[in-house]
């Protein structure tokens, strides 16, 4: 469980000396809840929840509706963002795959549509996210080793710099779980800073062996966009079994990653919850291979994260393994979200940050308060 324990001495902005205003946001494809509803009943809950940006993983069903014959969306996408106006509630959207499988030419028109869309319905920071395969695979009758796949989902992002850069958005890259964080800020740098920036997905990290900690102070100056969540790491005779929880829940050490996202000048917490269960196969010496980016000191942290997860477990703060098996119902799901958003909120205040306060809010202990 996440402890406070101290401010931080450069929390305070630059300039005149006033905290830095900060947003606590939620990620989402339908807010828990609100899986079979309309779009904009989840943008409702949302608020109603007291969340202050709300970023949606994708409006693909809504695109898709707009093909001849298809009952039209249209409409409803300009509702949730009028709505989100009206609030004060600014809008964020994932534009999808990057690559770097599957047709060049419909990858990247269907970043480009979505990008277009998006654009129309006033949003300025946008993520995409890529599904690599470290050891290579073949495409199209050649060989993909992951440096060429690596080139692939460049040209693909390029194909959208022009539109951006004109329209002054941002386009964040996500450290998904293919992706190792170092090779995820080369890309970037590699492209226009103007535009491409970095969606920091922390509890992705571990997947790849790294410490979470690490990650943040060296990505933060080039992180535009968070997808927050904590976890736990279970030892496995072949590494580690990644699990996802609520922020305070796991065995992450959050005060120190918000503490250098926050002094790198992010701004925006958002809270996502993954579905993915991945392992990290760290005892398997086959699997350094492909994962050139690993050192001593960060998988000396992953191994002290497996230890907290095991203590967490005798203790009966985290549940065992075998218990992990069956997805949350939606009003868990909820209460994830409201425990990692007020946990948020505590680290962030302790640190002489200020929190965005929503239009409205639900009284008792609904929503954030």
């Amino acid at each position: 469980m996440t402890q406070i324990t101290h401010v931080l001495p450069d929390s305070r902005a630059l300039g005149a000396g006033e905290l830095p205003e900060t947003r606590l946001g939620v990620q989402f494809t339908r807010y828990p809840g609100h899986e079979d509803r309309p779009l904009v009943e989840s943008l409702r809950a949302a608020l109603d929840d007291g969340f202050t940006l709300v970023v949606l993983n994708s409006i693909s069903a809504e695109l898709s509706s707009e093909a001849p014959g298809q009952p039209n969306k249209a409409g409803e996408l300009h509702e949730v963002a009028e709505e989100a106006r009206h609030a004060g509630v600014e809008l964020q959207l994932g534009l999808g795959c990057a690559g770097p499988f599957d047709d060049p030419a419909m990858v990247r028109a269907g970043l480009n549509r979505t990008l277009v869309r998006g654009l129309e319905l006033g949003v300025t920071e946008f993520f995409v996210y890529t599904r690599s395969i470290r050891e290579g695979a073949s495409e199209q009758g050649r060989f993909l080793d992951h440096p060429a796949q690596l080139r692939l989902i460049r040209a693909n992002l390029e194909t959208l710099a022009s539109t951006a850069r004109d329209a002054r958005v941002h386009i964040n890259v996500k450290t998904h779980e293919d992706l190792a964080s170092p090779e995820v800020h080369a890309l970037v740098q590699s492209l226009d800073p103007a535009v491409f920036g970095i969606g920091f997905d922390v509890a992705n990290l571990v997947v790849r062996g790294e410490d979470p900690v690490d990650a943040a102070r060296a990505l933060g100056p080039q992180v535009r966009m968070t997808h927050l969540e904590d976890a736990v790491l279970f030892p496995l005779p072949h590494g580690y079994r990644r699990r996802l929880r609520a922020v305070g829940e796991g065995v992450f050490d959050w005060e120190a990653i918000l503490g250098h996202l926050l002094r790198a000048g992010v701004r925006d917490f958002t809270l996502e919850q993954h579905r993915g269960k991945f392992d990290a196969p760290v005892f398997d010496r086959s699997w350094f291979t492909h994962e050139p980016h690993l050192d001593a000191a960060g998988l000396g942290q992953l191994a002290r994260l497996g230890v907290a997860t095991h203590d967490g477990v005798a203790r009966g703060r985290i549940p065992a393994l075998a218990d992990w098996d069956d997805e949350p119902a939606p009003a868990e799901r909820r209460r994830q979200l409201l425990h990692s958003a007020a946990t948020v909120r505590t680290i962030l205040t302790s640190m002489g940050a200020g929190v965005k306060k929503p239009a409205t809010i639900l009284s008792g202990e609904e929503g954030l308060s």
